[in-house]
C-alpha cells in the first residue's frame, strides 16, 4: 500500500478473511515502525499482526512511502478491508508526558494513496523498453512568456512484434533536459521526473505544454502498468526524446 504521514500519525489495513467452515480471522498489516510496541497495542485485537517486509519511497515523489507485506492464508478468503488510523506509542519519560499534556492534543495526518493485492505467480513482466515505438506526431511550438515556449503533441506507442497488448493503461511523465556547452544533454535535477496524466489507449495529447528557456530537449517517459497494479521502473520504460524546436 502506499501511504503518506507525517510525525506518530500511522495507518494500516485491517483485513477480515473466512473459511470454508465459515471460520473468521481478523489480520492487521501494521505502518513500519518499532514491532514490539506494534506487537503489544494490537495483538490483543488481531488475530495476526504483520509488519511491513519492505518498505520503499515511490518513485517521483518522496513523500510517499510504499509499504509491501506477505499474508499466507490458504483456505480463505478476504472479507473485508478497512483502514486503521493510529498513533505509535512511544516510551516517554515523566517530564515527556507533562510537555505533552499541556501542549493539548496534537494534529493526526495520515493518507492512503493506494492499495494493490497480489497472488503468487500473477507478477506483471514488462517488456524492455527497445520493444516498443514511440513516435510523437502534430508537433506544434508557439512562444509562451518570458521567452518560454508552449508545445502541443501526441505521443503513440504501439509493441513492434504483435498487436496482443495486455496492459490496461500507461502513466505519463515528463523529464526537461538542458545542454552542457558541448551539448551534451544532463538532467534537469531541480525538476526531475513530473507526472503528466494516465492513458488506457496507446496515445496521449499534450496540449500548450510551458517549456522554460534553457531546456533543450523533452524527455516523455511511458511508465507500463500491469494488471495486478504493477507498474514498470520508470528507468527501464519506454520513451520519446523531443528536441526543442530551435535549441
Amino acid at each position: 500500500m502506499q501511504v503518506k504521514s507525517s510525525g506518530n500519525s500511522l495507518l494500516g489495513l485491517a483485513l477480515v478473511l473466512s473459511s470454508a467452515i465459515d471460520e473468521r480471522k481478523s489480520v492487521l498489516l501494521a505502518a513500519s515502525g518499532n514491532t514490539l510496541l506494534t506487537m503489544n497495542q494490537f495483538s490483543s485485537h488481531y488475530t495476526t499482526v504483520i509488519m511491513p517486509r519492505q518498505v520503499t519511497k515511490a518513485e517521483g515523489e518522496s513523500k510517499w512511502i510504499l509499504q509491501e507485506s506477505r499474508l499466507d492464508m490458504a483456505g480463505h478468503m478476504l472479507k473485508e478491508i478497512r483502514a486503521v488510523c493510529y498513533r505509535s506509542k512511544l516510551e516517554k519519560s515523566a517530564e515527556a508526558v507533562n510537555n505533552t499534556l499541556s501542549d493539548g492534543p496534537s494534529e493526526y495526518y495520515a493518507i492512503l494513496g493506494d492499495i494493490k493485492i497480489t497472488t503468487a505467480g500473477d507478477n506483471s513482466k514488462f517488456p524492455p523498453s527497445d520493444s516498443w515505438l514511440v513516435d510523437g506526431q502534430f508537433v506544434s511550438w508557439t512562444s509562451g512568456s518570458q521567452g518560454s515556449k508552449l508545445l502541443s503533441v501526441k505521443i503513440s506507442w504501439q509493441l513492434k512484434v504483435g498487436n496482443a497488448d495486455p496492459f490496461p493503461k500507461y502513466n505519463i511523465y515528463i523529464n526537461k533536459q538542458n545542454s552542457t556547452s558541448s551539448g551534451n544533454p544532463i538532467l534537469k535535477l531541480s525538476e526531475g521526473n513530473k507526472y503528466l496524466g494516465v492513458a488506457v489507449a496507446k496515445s496521449f495529447y499534450v496540449a500548450d505544454l510551458e517549456v522554460p528557456s534553457g531546456v533543450s530537449s523533452l524527455k516523455f517517459i511511458i511508465q507500463v502498468c500491469g494488471l495486478d497494479g504493477a507498474r514498470q521502473k520508470l528507468e527501464d520504460s519506454p520513451f520519446l526524446l523531443l528536441p526543442v524546436d530551435g535549441s
